[in-house]
């Protein structure tokens, strides 16, 4: 099985406790990422973004304000704060002699709060709390506890950020919640399970079969976004074969089939068939039955029939003109510097045709082509690279994917 990295973000003195849980569970690696204030987080999830399979945040603030700000294309978990770390504090003061008639949470969920208030011997109004939302800075958290206190009368502050407990120490007496073990392996293997999952997802066959009323010698470029090979049967009949990853990416997760607009204007009967499975076996099986629904369908439709799932009717998806790409909201889309996409697109402007590889971008960044490899795949997941075949000329192992940019 693959190794697998995750990048662990947060406070500097919790990312050491989750980097020690996943580097003791098998095939887990973990890349310390941690931040001085969660104004960071951005940063952080762009500047490392290739070298990780996945983000693992030491609590829901940060992973919040990353998937805020759109810059989360990875499988992602956070570690959540349950009732047994709530409890532990809340008995922690109590042998301390702590006045606790009155308490002011944020960041738990008020439920569950009252839950382990109930637990603990405590009244559930002794406690004031504050959802945390995307729009909640620390400076917020910090204000939400003094009027708890100066208002409502609260003794003691209990918070789940760092940069709030360090401003609120000063000045009046404060808990900060640090994750139980428990939350800390739950997190961990729920990632796992996501992951993995992704990754398999990306893996399985898929099988297309197109039939059109005629032979078409534009068809390989139509169907480039959904990656793989298409071979021709016989006059107007095609197979098409692919993987999960890149047909649910082109398909906008099995909604829309932006290659039937174009087919259609060529074509009086567009048919097409997808299917998916564990083997090509039975993908192609899927496939023919989904074909077979098209025909019945009507002149121009796409179905997509998968193992246990109900046949899925694929919209068509009209074509329009566009302008420009809008460099600054895909690099935030891709987590990636607008610098960067701007240094790609001069890449291609001055080529007759906008076409790269790996090893070309390897060579004009002075990269890893590990790293151009990595950063061309993300570049597809948005559909700004498209793989329109390999380069096999004098070529010794795995050929090298050619790839338009749509920059």
């Amino acid at each position: 099985m693959a190794l697998l990295t995750f990048g662990v973000v947060g406070p500097s003195d919790l990312v050491p406790r989750v980097v020690e849980a996943v580097e003791t569970t098998a095939q887990l690696k973990a890349l310390p990422l941690p931040y001085k204030g969660e104004q960071e987080t951005v940063d952080i999830i762009r500047a490392n973004a290739e070298e990780v399979d996945a983000w693992l945040f030491t609590g829901v603030v940060p992973h919040e304000i990353a998937t805020a700000e759109n810059v989360v294309d990875l499988p992602a978990e956070h570690v959540s704060y349950s009732g047994v770390t709530l409890l532990a504090a809340l008995l922690k003061l109590l042998r301390a002699g702590a006045d606790l008639r009155r308490v002011s949470i944020d960041t738990l969920q008020p439920n569950e709060v009252a839950e382990t208030l109930d637990e603990a011997g405590l009244p559930a109004e002794t406690a004031l709390t504050m959802v945390y939302e995307p729009t909640v800075r620390s400076a917020d958290v910090v204000e939400f506890h003094r009027t708890a206190r100066q208002r409502d009368g609260a003794t003691v502050a209990i918070t789940c950020l760092r940069s709030a407990y360090d401003e609120l120490r000063k000045e009046m007496p404060v808990v900060r919640l640090a994750p139980a073990p428990r939350d800390i392996r739950e997190a961990v293997e729920q990632l796992v399970l996501l992951t993995r999952s992704r990754h398999h997802s990306d893996a399985q066959v898929a099988i297309g079969f197109v039939q059109l009323s005629r032979a078409d010698n534009g068809l390989e470029r139509d169907l480039a976004e959904l990656g793989g090979a298409i071979v021709g049967i016989d006059e107007g009949r095609y197979l098409l074969v692919t993987t999960r990853g890149p047909l649910e990416r082109a398909t906008d997760d099995f909604r829309v089939a932006p290659f039937l607009e174009q087919l259609a204007e060529r074509h009086g009967a567009v048919h097409v068939g997808l299917g998916l499975g564990r083997s090509a076996g039975e993908a192609a099986a899927h496939a023919a039955r989904a074909l077979a629904r098209a025909r019945v369908q009507g002149d121009v439709a796409a179905i997509l029939a998968a193992p246990h799932d109900a046949d899925i009717v694929l919209t068509k998806d009209r074509v329009t003109e566009k302008g420009p790409v809008d460099l600054g909201r895909l690099a935030q889309r891709l987590g990636m510097s607008r610098t960067t996409l701007q240094s790609l697109r001069r890449l291609v402007d001055n080529a007759e045709e906008p076409l790269v590889t790996a090893t070309e971008v390897a060579q004009a960044f002075s990269i890893q082509e590990r790293s151009a490899r990595r950063l061309l795949k993300r570049l597809e997941r948005a559909g700004a690279a498209i793989p329109v075949g390999t380069l096999s000329e004098g070529q010794m192992g795995r050929p090298p994917v050619i790839y338009r940019l749509d920059l």
